[in-house]
């Protein structure tokens, strides 16, 4: 069985509009916005079901794209895929910059997602003539209201873009030992706030189709979220 989880309950509808839920073989958990209800919720449907029944865990949702410089830089409705989550505004924050707390203080910010897995999540969507762009996300408790801020964030971490859970379910998956991947559209650019540039219900309907062909494909090939092979990039490897 495979868990699906999200943010909303608009986005797990985008999913459902794909494939039909069948609870012997996926089963979807809407977590609520952001880290406190997703570590909250994910945390306890673990404690509640045996894990050893669930093969893999797929988050998937929508995100920010911050503006880089680079031919890396997302654009909106881009299928992007996590190599790396980082909690990003956690520690001091000051107008330019996030400060660390003290070492013994601060919990582990960052986590590698299995290489493995996003490179088979790769090869997969092109195979269905779907481009994907993969990258570091960084999960933020507020979301970013202003280019400077973007900027800040994506030059830290060499960012692709943010959303406000996907470091919880990294971080929750790699205490119950479960392999993960998180799939995300882009629906917006991290600037200046001008919701009239955004693209949410067409990054949420994209999202739910391209999660339907990640999911479609695992329940066939069970394999899928084993991080098994050798993978090219830096492999949260859980191994």
């Amino acid at each position: 069985m495979f868990l699906v989880v999200c943010a909303t309950e608009f986005e797990m509808q985008a999913l459902a509009d794909w494939i039909t839920p069948k609870s012997d073989e996926w089963i979807g958990l809407v977590t609520g916005v952001g880290l406190v209800e997703t570590t909250l919720h994910l945390s306890r449907f673990l404690e509640q079901h045996s894990t050893q029944s669930i093969q893999g865990v797929l988050n998937f949702g929508v995100a920010g794209a911050y503006l880089r410089e680079d031919t890396n830089s997302a654009k909106l409705l881009d299928i992007c895929l996590a190599e790396r989550e980082v909690m990003g505004d956690f520690g001091i924050c000051h107008p330019d910059r996030i400060e660390s707390l003290a070492g013994n203080l601060s919990p582990q910010l960052s986590y590698t997602l299995s290489a493995e897995i996003v490179n088979r999540a790769e090869s997969l969507l092109l195979e269905n003539d779907f481009n994907s762009r993969a990258g570091n996300f960084v999960t933020v408790c507020g979301v970013s209201g202003t280019k400077d801020r973007g900027h800040m964030l994506c030059s830290k971490y060499d960012g692709l873009c943010e959303n406000m859970e996907g470091a919880a379910v990294a971080r929750v998956c790699d205490a119950f030992n479960l392999p993960m991947l998180e799939m995300r559209t882009i629906s917006n650019f991290v600037e200046d706030r001008d919701l009239s540039r955004w693209k949410l219900a067409e990054a949420c309907s994209k999202a739910g189709q391209v999660a339907a062909i990640l999911l479609k494909y695992a329940l066939k090939e069970c394999a899928f979220f084993a991080p098994t092979l050798k993978g090219t990039r830096k492999g949260l490897s859980i191994e």
